[in-house]
């Protein structure tokens, strides 16, 4: 014979573990991969590193897999919409990186030029240039 007590925790125990692995397999769907995208993105675009870059590529390979199981079962329309959020996050990406390497390469001009010595032309005529044409007087 069981208490009452020891059923009701019974249940909410196996309410538990049902909930559990639904999160755990829910933490695998294409949603939730684009969320995961999403946040590290934003870490990445506060403060770039190689390890949020890295987990981000990893995350954009592991959507990429995703979309494709999704064309191969024939679900259109959460391919196409996965596909479009992929896509855009992708996007978004790429030109966080390229606004990262131009900000470093003008970075790199401006420590060059504050740097390098300041040269100044000598006053004498370059041979570079071509001589003054006087103009004939009549």
């Amino acid at each position: 014979m069981t208490t009452p007590s020891r059923t009701l925790l019974f249940r909410f125990g196996s309410l538990f573990l049902v909930i559990a692995l639904c999160l755990l397999t829910g933490c695998d769907s294409p949603s939730s991969r684009i969320q995961e995208i999403k946040l590290n993105l934003d870490t990445f675009k506060r403060y770039p590193n190689q390890q949020t870059k890295e987990a981000l590529e990893k995350s954009f390979a592991k959507m990429e897999v995703q979309i494709q199981e999704l064309e191969a079962k024939g679900d259109t329309v959460q391919f196409d919409l996965f596909r479009r959020q992929a896509f855009t996050l992708r996007y978004d990406f790429h030109s966080t990186l390229l606004a990262i390497a131009k900000w470093n390469t003008e970075e790199a001009e401006r420590r060059a030029a504050e740097q390098a010595p300041v040269i100044m032309p000598s006053p004498e005529a370059s041979p570079s240039v071509p001589p003054a044409i006087e103009t004939h007087k009549e």
